[in-house]
C-alpha cells in the first residue's frame, strides 16, 4: 500500500514539473520581467561592445564616440594623458552624457519616492480609521454578549423562564453575527478624496503621453523603445503594463481603475480611493522604480567600456 501510494507521489510531482515549463513560458511569461537585453557571450568573447552598453551608446546618441575610445583601447593606451585631443573631448561629451542620463533616473527615482511618501502616509489615515472602526465593532461585540448573557441567565436563574432565557441567547448571537460580518466589510467603509497631481503611473497608463522634454529625455527613449533582442515587439512602457497584469492583477481595460490608480481624476470628477487602491498603487510604484533604475546598469557598462586606466 505504501509502494502505491509513493509511486502515485511520485508521478504527481513529475507532472507538476513538466507543467512548470509552460507556465514560464505562456501567459504568465511577463510575471518576471528585466528591461536590458540578454548578454550574448561570444559576442562579447570577440570583443564586441555588450548588448546593455551599446543600447545606452544608441540612447545616447555617442556610438561614434564610443567606438573612437575603443580603439583608443585595443591600441594599448593606458593613460587619458596620452588620447588625442579630439579623442578627450569625445570622452568627456560621453562622460558627460551618461551624468546626465544618471542624474535624470535620479530625479524620476526622486519624484517616485515622494509620491510613495504620499501613498503611505494616505494608506496609514485609511487603516488607522479601519483599525478604529473594527475594534469598536469588537468591543461593542463583546459588550452586547455580556450584558445579554447575564440578563439571559439571570432570567432563567431566578424566574425559571427557560423559553425567554433561550430568546434572548439567540438575539445575543444574532448580534453578535452580525456584528461580525459588519467587520469583514470595516476596510471597505473608509475611504479618502483623491486629489491633483496625478502620479508617476499616469505617464506609463496614458497611451500616447509624452514629457514636455520628450525630445531630449534619455530616459523616455529608453522607456519607449522595445528591448533589442526582444522578440515580443513591445516597447517597455508595454512590457510593463503587461508585467502589471500578470503580478498585480492591473485591468488596463478598466480605465476608472487607472484613474485612481494614476490620481488622474478628469475634469470636475471626483473620485475617492479605499485601502486596496493605494496598496495596489504603491506596489506599482516600487516595481516602477526598480525597472527604471535597470537604465543604470546600462549606463554603467558603457562607462566601463569607455573608461582607459
Amino acid at each position: 500500500m505504501k509502494s502505491h501510494v509513493l509511486r502515485l507521489l511520485i508521478i504527481l510531482i513529475c507532472w507538476c514539473a513538466s507543467l512548470l515549463p509552460s507556465f514560464a513560458t505562456g501567459a504568465g511569461s511577463f510575471r518576471d520581467i528585466k528591461m536590458t537585453p540578454d548578454r550574448d557571450l561570444e559576442a562579447e568573447a570577440r570583443g564586441e561592445l555588450r548588448a546593455d552598453a551599446q543600447e545606452a551608446s544608441r540612447i545616447l546618441r555617442v556610438e561614434s564616440l564610443v567606438e573612437k575610445l575603443r580603439e583608443a583601447k585595443r591600441a594599448g593606451i593606458t593613460d587619458t594623458s596620452q588620447l588625442p585631443r579630439p579623442v578627450q573631448q569625445a570622452r568627456l561629451l560621453c562622460l558627460w552624457k551618461i551624468f546626465v542620463a544618471m542624474e535624470e533616473v535620479r530625479k524620476v527615482v526622486g519624484v517616485i519616492n515622494r509620491e510613495l511618501s504620499i501613498s503611505y502616509t494616505a494608506l496609514d489615515s485609511l487603516t488607522t480609521k479601519t483599525n478604529m472602526t473594527t475594534n469598536t465593532i469588537n468591543t461593542v461585540n463583546f459588550m452586547q454578549g455580556g450584558v445579554l448573557g447575564c440578563i439571559s441567565q439571570g432570567v432563567n436563574f431566578h424566574y425559571g423562564q427557560p423559553i425567554t432565557s433561550k430568546t434572548i441567547a439567540t438575539v445575543t448571537f444574532s448580534i453578535g453575527t452580525g456584528l461580525a460580518a459588519v467587520g469583514l466589510f470595516a476596510p471597505s467603509l473608509w475611504s479618502r478624496r483623491i486629489g491633483p497631481p496625478a502620479n508617476t503611473l499616469a505617464h506609463v497608463f496614458r497611451e500616447g503621453y509624452l514629457p514636455p522634454d520628450a525630445n531630449r529625455s534619455y530616459l523616455w527613449r529608453f522607456v519607449s523603445s522595445p528591448i533589442p533582442g526582444s522578440n515580443t515587439g513591445l516597447t517597455r512602457r508595454e512590457i510593463l503594463i503587461k508585467h502589471w497584469e500578470a503580478f498585480s492583477g492591473l485591468d488596463s481595460k478598466n480605465q476608472n481603475r487607472l484613474t485612481r490608480l494614476s490620481a488622474m481624476p478628469l475634469g470636475e470628477e471626483k473620485l475617492s480611493e479605499s485601502i486596496r487602491i493605494v496598496t495596489q498603487r504603491i506596489d506599482l510604484l516600487h516595481d516602477l522604480k526598480t525597472h527604471l533604475e535597470e537604465f543604470d546598469g546600462s549606463l554603467f557598462e558603457l562607462h566601463n567600456a569607455i573608461t582607459i586606466n
